[in-house]
Parts: C-alpha cells; structure tokens; sequence
C-alpha cells in the first residue's frame, strides 16, 4: 500500500491508501480508450472505457470532475506510446550475463511485434522470465511513485 496525501486547501492532509500495484497499473495501461482517475475524497480508482460504460455516462464523469473545485480528482496521464516498456526490455536484456542468450533476446526485440516476442522468447528460459517480471513491476513502481510525487501526493525522502 502507498499513502497518499489528499489535495485539500481548507485543511491538513488526509492520509488515504491506494495499492502501488493497482496505481503502476493504471500508469502503464492508460489510454484514449481507458482513463484512469483516482478520487481521493472516496478513496477509489474510477476506471472509465466504453467497453464499460456508455460515452454519455463517462461525459457525466467527466462533466461533474470539469466541475469540482476541491481537487478531489486527479487524472492519469494518457500513454500515447510503448517506450517505457520498450526501455525497460532494452535494460534488462543488457543485464543478461549469458552473451548467447543476450544476442538472441536482442533479436526478438527488433521491428514490430517486439513486445510479443520478448514474451515468447523469455518463456524458454524460466529462470529469466522470473527475473522480467520482477523488474518489471519494480520500474513500473518506481514509474508511479515518481508520477506520485510530481502530482503533490506523496513526499519521499531522498
């Protein structure tokens, strides 16, 4: 769980809890086709698609947080590409000690359809697999706890 400081202009912060995983997820996931919102006052994620909801109900959401002043909501940023995941493909595979290995796991990562590749190749080899996903929910946190921080919701000590 990550605490979160509410945006409140009348009072002290609220400390409310959100999971950093549920928060990454949003991160790495928000698109024009599913927007992510977090509503600090009910302590929730509200998740808007059409494949949810109709487009005149995800208008009302989007009507009612256009005229809230209290600062309650705060909107994910839109994903308008694959590079951080792209990135993070590309520093782990410079982490692969075995040459061999390294060489063809560049290989499935060149041209499109890398992402799918990536996965397919990693399958092969259980051990590296364990390791990809682990960094990977390590970057996508560090992802959110950086997007965190430069919404005001959290403070880290550096």
């Amino acid at each position: 769980m990550v605490y979160l400081m509410e945006k409140d202009k009348t009072s002290n912060p609220r400390i409310i809890s959100l999971s950093i995983d549920d928060i990454a997820e949003a991160l790495d996931n928000c698109t024009f086709d599913i927007r992510y919102i977090l509503d600090l006052q009910e302590q929730e994620m509200i998740v808007l698609s059409e494949y949810l909801i109709s487009r005149e109900e995800i208008q009302e959401v989007f009507d009612e947080i256009d005229d809230d002043e209290t600062e309650r909501y705060v909107l994910f940023p839109i994903r308008t590409d694959s590079q951080d995941g792209y990135t993070d493909i590309e520093l782990f595979i410079d982490d692969i000690e075995d040459p061999e290995i390294q060489n063809l796991a560049y290989q499935t990562i060149r041209g499109s359809g890398a992402f799918q590749r990536f996965k397919d190749f990693i399958r092969i080899y259980p051990d590296l697999e364990k390791q990809w996903y682990t960094r990977k929910d390590d970057r996508s946190h560090l992802r959110a706890v950086e997007w965190l921080e430069e919404e005001g919701l959290i403070q880290t000590k550096r």
